[in-house]
């Protein structure tokens, strides 16, 4: 026990350590760290209870190291495994703790601050030193020393958080919260995020000094050894700014200058620049020079301050982070290019749901194609018609009100449905007794046949009998069934074969739809064809092993679905590419409409909805309206045309689209929703021109240009989903790595990962795929691959590390 705890002693003091005295096997010891003078407990060390192995390192520094005992042979494989598995175990209990401590500690001092009173101005150091800083005075039990008034300094994060306090006595002395997280924390001195130049110095009074001659934001790091953390932190809030490091003349007789050196350092991670203080060569900092000088000397120090050139071993600086994807900015709905009945309508739900205006929209144009569907065609050219229903897709975060938007506007759809099923009452019984007749002459011809061929008679008779009755079978009467929700594909098309040849899949919750079982892996092809096919209005056979085989014909479909985005990236992740190569997607006319959330306070409902009644009351009439329904129960939509102005601009807004398709085109990375673009806009200039005009006669011009502002609005939308959530193949892989690169950044709290570690842990197990990968977020500035030696690490912009890019 003796030798391995004196070699685990004489590995912790290689790494300039004074270990405790006395170290118990399995125990998680304490004791002085790196920064030995304030009486600090940042070491750390466990040996194992096997005295196997241990670690060690120091919380202020980020040291982590771990030690094995020399035993004269090599271990096998399994156990460096099991050696490497106990070390990451125990990496990850001590982050855990020490996240806690943190926490606790960030809570401890916001409560301290909040509780502390008194004038700082008055505080004998502020006095002594003449600058102003230090926000409040308390008495400093929490401290070590339990000093009877202190000036508190509160640290902050790079995240703009409290993490810990700094007090100050009255002679100057200084002492920290118990497990308060210092390391690249910093007090500042004026706004800092968006400026275009930030002063960075070791001591509190020195930053105070030269922030008030100056005037720019000022950063106190509270020591030299966080000189280059806090840099670092300053460049990702000022990913633009100069950078100063107000260095302390630290001059010794050797010629050393260890201030100069780690500012130096501080300046090349970050490529600022290094501001020296003079005072007739004696060892001073900015505030001698400000006290003995006055604010001239201080200024004069300040100006032609040589730039440090970056190093890369230090960290270059990074550029600002490129996004993976040309970032489409959104445009503003085109409330206007709506009927004015559909318009208003809108405006009168979107004032009292508050909910975003394109989501309450797209409930209105999902009730209306499901309403107008069944009645009619639209022709765009010859041999070029095709349906009117819509494919709508919102994409928006739960608590958006969907459910509430798509209330409101199918109620005439659901009161419509219920009117029918009541009507239907008679009919189900009339049914229910003639198939109940039926099924005894069938029984009964069934047991004639039976009995004569047990007695040798001639069944021919009764036999032909039967096949007549076959004929005659009586049919279930169909009944309205328009509003459909948990449905799969499967399900959907047997609902619009034998019930009703016209409905909607309209879901506030699309997950029940992109995440039910007829899309998992084995049956989406499958099902996202035959949704294609519904979509195209074309016909579709259903084969059945098991029950009966049936063809769906002349049936309309609507699909208005409201999805949250986590879940349309799962489902992404599981579709593959599937979803965008079979043109799923590109049929819907997409909306990623900003929250509203936070922007919505209370008001009673109104007493009356005049223009919401009259959207339900133009639907109702269109509903009550016969469907064209054809003996073999599909539809015989009345086929439109567009009238020849109409038809003039629907070619021009085709051709401008068009153009764009090709390679170097504005809508070549969208080609495939593009093309189908002009398909949905003669769609809504049939519904608009059907619900303004009626069924029949030619679609206006009025209808059609409005139609194409929609359908351009969504062309633009889809623009922005597909480049920021439905990434391409070749940016499927770097865009998944990001993801993974930067949240585990942010839960580790480092920029640095191994290779080696993202192989074994990451999204991507193949090197090859990795490092393409790799290369993409290096040509935009995310991420690098870096070598020294045999390792391989890969370094994450730091920006991005930070709120957002």
């Amino acid at each position: 026990m003796v030798n391995a705890v004196e070699s685990f002693k004489t590995a912790i003091q290689a790494h300039g350590l004074q270990p405790p005295d006395t170290i118990q096997p399995g125990k998680l010891h304490r004791f002085s760290g790196y920064d030995k003078g304030r009486g600090n407990d940042a070491g750390w060390c466990k040996l194992f209870d096997d005295l196997r192995g241990g670690v060690f390192g120091d919380f202020s520094t980020g040291l982590d190291e771990h030690w094995q005992i020399e035993t004269g042979h090599t271990y096998p494989a399994e156990e460096r495994a099991a050696f490497k598995q106990r070390i990451e175990a125990e990496r990850q209990q001590r982050q855990a703790e020490e996240l806690q401590r943190h926490e606790s500690a960030a809570k401890q001092a916001a409560e301290i601050l909040a509780e502390a009173g008194g004038d700082p101005a008055q505080h004998p150091y502020r006095l002594k030193k003449a600058v102003s800083f230090g926000p409040r005075v308390k008495r400093g039990e929490w401290t070590q020393r339990g000093w009877p008034d202190a000036l508190l300094i509160p640290i902050y994060g790079a995240d703009g958080k409290i993490w810990t306090l700094e007090a100050i006595n009255a002679d100057g002395e200084k002492d920290y919260l118990k497990g308060g997280r210092k390391g690249g924390g910093f007090h500042p001195l004026g706004k800092i995020s968006g400026t275009n130049r930030v002063l960075i110095g070791e001591g509190l009074a020195t930053v105070a000094a030269v922030h008030a001659v100056d005037g720019a934001p000022a950063v106190a790091a509270m020591d030299a050894g966080n000189l280059t953390a806090v840099a670092r932190a300053v460049r990702v809030l000022a990913p633009d700014a100069e950078i100063v490091l107000l260095t302390d003349n630290d001059i010794k007789p050797d010629g050393s200058n260890p201030g100069v050196k780690v500012a130096t350092e501080a300046a090349q991670a970050v490529g600022g620049r290094v501001a020296v203080p003079e005072l007739d060569g004696q060892k001073c900092d900015f505030w001698d020079v400000w006290q003995q000088r006055g604010a001239d000397a201080v200024r004069e120090a300040l100006v032609n301050i040589p730039q440090v050139a970056a190093v890369e071993g230090l960290a270059s600086p990074w550029p600002r982070p490129q996004p993976l994807t040309a970032k489409i900015e959104p445009e503003a709905y085109p409330l206007d290019a709506l009927p004015d009945t559909i318009r208003a309508a809108v405006e009168e739900v979107t004032a009292f749901a508050k909910a975003p205006l394109p989501l309450v929209a797209g409930s209105a144009l999902g009730a209306l194609s499901l309403a107008i569907q069944a009645h009619c065609d639209i022709q765009r050219a010859p041999l070029l018609a095709g349906p009117v229903g819509l494919f709508l897709l919102s994409i928006a975060d739960s608590g958006e009100r969907k459910t509430t938007c798509d209330g409101f506007f199918t109620k005439a759809i659901r009161q419509y449905e219920a009117e029918q099923a009541e009507l239907a009452v008679p009919l189900l019984k009339d049914y229910a007794a003639e198939l109940a007749a039926w099924n005894a002459e069938r029984d009964g011809l069934l047991s004639a046949i039976k009995d004569a061929g047990k007695k040798d008679k001639p069944t021919q008779k009764h036999r032909d009998d039967l096949k007549e009755l076959e004929h005659h079978k009586p049919e279930p009467p169909r009944i309205p069934r328009l509003i459909l929700g948990d449905e799969t594909p499967e399900n959907l098309a047997y609902t619009l074969a034998k019930n009703w040849p016209s409905a909607g899949v309209v879901s506030s919750e699309a997950g029940v739809v992109f995440g039910a079982h007829g899309m998992g892996k084995d049956s989406i092809m499958r099902n996202l064809g035959l949704l294609n096919v519904l979509w195209d209005g074309k016909e579709l056979s259903i084969g059945r092993r098991s029950s009966e085989s049936f063809t769906v014909k002349d049936a309309r479909l609507t699909v208005a679905l409201q999805i949250q985005e986590a879940t349309l990236r799962e489902f992404f992740n599981r579709s593959g590419a599937l979803a965008r190569g079979t043109g799923f997607l590109a049929r819907f006319l997409v909306a990623w409409p900003e929250s509203t959330q936070g922007f919505r306070p209370f008001t009673d409902p109104p007493d009356t909805w005049p223009k919401l009644a009259r959207f339900h009351q133009r639907v109702t009439e269109i509903l009550n309206t016969p469907a064209p329904l054809k003996e073999q129960g599909g539809l015989s939509p009345v086929l439109l045309t567009f009238a020849p102005a109409a038809k003039s601009d629907w070619i021009a807004f085709h051709d401008a689209i068009e153009n764009e398709l090709k390679a170097g085109g504005e809508l070549y990375d969208v080609r495939d929703v593009a093309s189908k673009t002009a398909d949905n806009a003669a769609r809504l200039a049939a519904l608009f021109h059907v619900f303004t005009h009626g069924i029949g006669g030619a679609v206006d011009i009025d209808s059609f240009e409005g139609a194409s502002r929609i359908a351009a609005w969504h062309l633009s939308e889809s623009r922005r989903f597909f480049g920021e959530l439905a990434l391409p193949a070749e940016l499927a892989n770097a865009a998944r790595l990001d993801a993974w690169l930067i949240d585990y950044a942010k839960r580790e709290r480092t920029h640095l990962i191994s290779k080696r570690h993202v192989l074994q842990h990451g999204p991507i197990r193949n090197n090859a795929a990795l490092v393409a990968a790799l290369k993409e977020l290096d040509d935009l500035d995310r991420a690098r691959l870096v070598q020294d030696g045999k390792r391989k690490t890969i370094k994450i912009n730091p920006a991005l590390l930070v709120g957002g890019e």
